[in-house]
């Protein structure tokens, strides 16, 4: 698989549009990386009850928010070669949307944080494991960093079940932008020792 570099424009933002589209499949999923297009898809999935209590304090999402998220977004895709891929589920009639997952930097830091968010009547069926064990390990292919670190909202208790068995190991309470949450880490070791994804 190959993942070309976005073109910037003059003013040295990711050109809108002129992402390539790198596909990409498990057992019951389509992956692609998230590209300028998907916006619309990006506002319903942030503005789902779910999404919003879990990762925005129930506060509303608008346009300009989703703006900003995908631009930032597109520039981890640019500076490292991954990012968080947009994840469709497999369906007979065609795919459907159903959240992202994947790995960017984490702050100032050396590590990588992992996060994943699905629309609500789609958690608690896999899905989400399956999405993370191809986007670590495409993630763990383009980098030599050696930390993943991930942050669950208090009794998000699906999500903690989930990031147990991808290896993901829970660490204590930390704050996460202002909200105390479960802090989860693992080695590239620990994740390597446990997937048989690569």
């Amino acid at each position: 698989m190959v993942i070309q570099r976005p073109l910037l424009n003059q003013s040295g933002r990711i050109a809108r549009g002129r992402i390539p589209m790198t596909t990409c499949q498990t057992e019951r999923l389509i992956l692609t990386p998230a590209r300028p297009e998907h916006e619309a898809a990006l506002f319903k999935l942030h503005n789902d009850p779910l999404v919003r209590k879990a990762n925005y304090r129930n506060v509303p999402q608008t346009v300009e928010d989703v703006h900003k998220w995908l631009d930032w977004l597109l520039r981890q895709w640019d500076k490292n070669g991954f990012g968080y891929w947009m994840v469709y589920e497999k369906h007979n009639d065609g795919p459907i949307f159903i959240g992202r997952c994947g790995l960017c930097d984490y702050e100032d830091t050396d590590d990588l944080e992992f996060a994943w968010v699905f629309f609500q009547d789609r958690v608690g069926r896999g899905l989400g494991p399956e999405a993370a064990f191809f986007t670590i390990t495409h993630a763990l292919k383009r980098t030599k960093k050696e930390n993943i670190v991930a942050f669950i909202e208090q009794g998000n208790t699906r999500s903690d079940k989930a990031a147990k068995k991808i290896g993901l190991r829970y660490i204590d309470d930390r704050l996460y932008y202002g909200r105390l949450c479960r802090y989860y880490k693992m080695t590239r070791g620990m994740y390597l020792s446990k997937s048989s994804y690569l």
